[in-house]
């Protein structure tokens, strides 16, 4: 049996999972360029894990609550994660490559949501702060970040991937030592319970504001690198804004009561509409750490607000199955704001960015709906607090 305390084991699958996503996020653009792929393909590519993850997302929360597995199930995609980017990176052409890549999306970022829902189950038993062991995640990707800027200065742009890869190992290790959750049962009543409207809107909401993020996400470090900034500086400037998310993450228990997940998700994109408006009139290096430290609101006041507003508000029984849909619905947005990013950046360069202030500003405007007319909903049975 596992002998690890839950909050150190919950922290490194964490910590192993955004390790990779640290790496994957800011460089494998640059990688994508590296291999030749113009602005077209690179928003294509990056579309490709989001598109298949439209299909995907759903399955890891409906596998974990229908077996009551979350363990196991956190080993097998972290595992089949690790196996994927192997063959990304020895993928002989880019058609295997793009396949190999899809079949990573479909273990790699539906892991989320079945984690997120594991560590709320934990929650409610008072084992752990769910802010407190999220943090490392946030930690592992400043590392990620800084590790793989200094790799493209001393190695081959293929280290990032094999770095992906040990991510992956990692959180399989760390998961094997987590113990299995019984998750709370279903209802004995006939049917599946209808999910509220306030989770709803604020599902919707969530999507918008995340989905800004994608044009920064596709073209902010070849924009960077462009303006003359090393690949050193371009991952520290990644990893200023997630140390700002991660100071939030270990206030995040307290923020999340006094706040509340719908003014946390308001909070969210009014940030959006700051940051992305700002980076609409492709700003001076001097003033992208400050833009960047908004980051803690726009993601992660964000992704707070959505993994709080699922636990409050989530049919008993459901919430990895509902953390997976509100992941669900955060990959269509961001998979439609991708494949829109390429074109866009083509077209109005960094003027494009008024396309993700407005993402974010519809998102800030479905949550003070959520917020003002919704709220008043009472938590459901499976609330965590």
């Amino acid at each position: 049996m596992p002998v690890v305390a839950p909050r150190y084991s919950i922290a490194v699958v964490y910590a192993g999972l955004f390790f990779g996503i640290g790496v994957y996020l800011p460089f494998f653009p640059v990688w994508l360029a590296g291999r030749d792929f113009d602005a077209n393909m690179i928003g294509f590519a990056l579309a490709v894990p989001m598109a298949v993850r439209l299909f995907t997302m759903p399955l890891g929360g409906l596998l974990a609550d229908r077996t009551g597995r979350p363990r196991a199930t956190l080993i097998l995609y972290a595992l089949g994660t690790a196996l994927c980017f192997i063959g990304v990176a020895l993928a002989p052409n880019a058609v295997i490559m793009l396949v190999a890549l899809g079949l990573a999306a479909s273990f790699w970022q539906p892991s989320l949501p079945v984690l997120d829902a594991y560590t709320m189950a934990r929650r409610a038993e008072g084992l752990v702060d769910y802010g407190r062991v999220r943090l490392w995640g946030s930690l592992s990707f400043i590392l990620g970040n800084i590790a793989a800027g200094l790799a493209l200065r001393a190695l081959s742009a293929d280290t990032l991937i094999w770095m992906i890869v040990g991510g992956g190992l990692v959180s399989a290790l760390a998961a094997y030592m987590l113990q299995e959750s019984t998750l709370p049962p279903r209802p004995a009543s006939a049917g599946t319970p209808a999910m509220p409207t306030v989770l709803k809107v604020g599902i919707a909401a969530a999507a918008l504001v995340q989905a800004s993020h994608a044009l920064l996400y596709a073209f902010g470090s070849i924009r960077w690198r462009e303006e003359g900034l090393s690949d050193t500086a371009i991952g520290l400037l990644w990893s200023v804004g997630v140390l700002a998310e991660v100071i939030l993450f270990r206030f995040g228990t307290r923020v999340t009561a006094r706040i509340g997940p719908e003014r946390l998700l308001l909070l969210g994109g009014l940030a959006g509409l700051v940051r992305f408006g700002a980076m609409a009139f492709d700003p001076p290096a001097a003033v992208l750490p400050v833009l960047q430290l908004l980051h803690a609101a726009t993601f992660g006041c964000t992704y707070l607000g959505t993994v709080e507003l699922v636990a409050r508000f989530a049919p008993p029984g459901r919430g990895a199955a509902i953390q997976a849909v509100a992941a669900w619905g955060i990959a269509i947005a961001m998979t439609g704001a991708t494949l829109l990013s390429g074109p866009l950046w083509q077209a109005f360069g960094p003027l494009a960015f008024v396309f993700s202030a407005a993402l974010a500003g519809c998102g800030a405007g479905l949550a003070l709906l959520a917020w003002s007319g919704l709220a008043g909903q009472p938590q459901s049975a499976g609330s965590g607090g």
